[in-house]
């Protein structure tokens, strides 16, 4: 799970170098990128690179270090919010103004084999909204999406990683598939599609601590505990 590449020293960003770096341990440590669609198949060392939030540096610095290599990506849009910026982060002390893909820009990321998911409509948490309110997050976004790109948009990323049993029911009626925050590598026995965990890479990861949270099957407990409000 990433969210943005750059150098500008965010939160949530790695900077184009690390970036570079960590798609180069994950091609020559002989993992293979694929979608949702094939999660269940019997593929050796599969991997499915995500990014949240749908910021314009993803197709900018990171998409020409994944065709480097050979990879794709899933970003997940918030359709409200095409062409504009991260506006639901201005009230944070440490806010930094970043622009988000444009209509254009998701087509150039669709045209280089790369693939768009939903973010909701206007990145609103759902634990903190009503039934109707949940169901125009997720299906509004779906449909603008979908009319965007001319394909079907299967997969669901959720606001700030927060779910409820009823967020997540609506989802999985909408949605094939449903990405949470939770600290955790896929496992088809354990996971729900709709509850799907993922691994956290950040800025910080020298060769070894990337070694141990791609070979290491671990989960957080407390943070898994903390974003699953069921």
């Amino acid at each position: 799970m990433y969210h943005s590449i750059s150098d500008d020293r965010s939160n949530l960003s790695v900077s184009v170098n690390n970036f570079e770096r960590q798609i180069q341990y994950l091609y020559t440590s002989g993992f293979k990128t694929i979608q949702f669609n094939s999660i269940d198949e019997k593929i050796k060392k599969p991997l499915i690179i995500t990014f949240d939030d749908g910021y314009k540096d993803n197709l900018i610095n990171a998409l020409p270090i994944l065709k480097k290599y050979n990879f794709t990506s899933i970003c997940f849009v918030v359709s409200d919010l095409i062409g504009k910026s991260n506006i639901w982060d201005k009230n944070n002390s440490n806010y930094v103004y970043k622009e988000l893909l444009s209509k254009n820009d998701i087509k150039v990321c669709l045209d280089n084999g790369m693939f768009i998911g939903s973010h909701g409509k206007s990145h609103r948490s759902l634990i903190e909204l009503n039934t109707d309110e949940i169901i125009r997050e997720i299906k509004i976004s779906k449909t603008v999406l979908e009319n965007i790109i001319g394909n079907k948009i299967d997969c669901f990323s959720y606001p700030f990683g927060s779910v409820t049993k009823l967020s997540a029911n609506l989802v999985n009626k909408s949605y094939h598939f449903a990405v949470s925050t939770m600290r955790s590598r896929f496992d088809t026995n354990k996971h729900k599609n709709y509850f799907i965990p993922r691994v956290h890479m950040s800025n910080n990861l020298n060769r070894f601590k990337l070694f141990m949270k791609i070979k290491t099957f671990y989960e957080d407990i407390k943070y898994n505990e903390k974003q699953l409000h069921m």
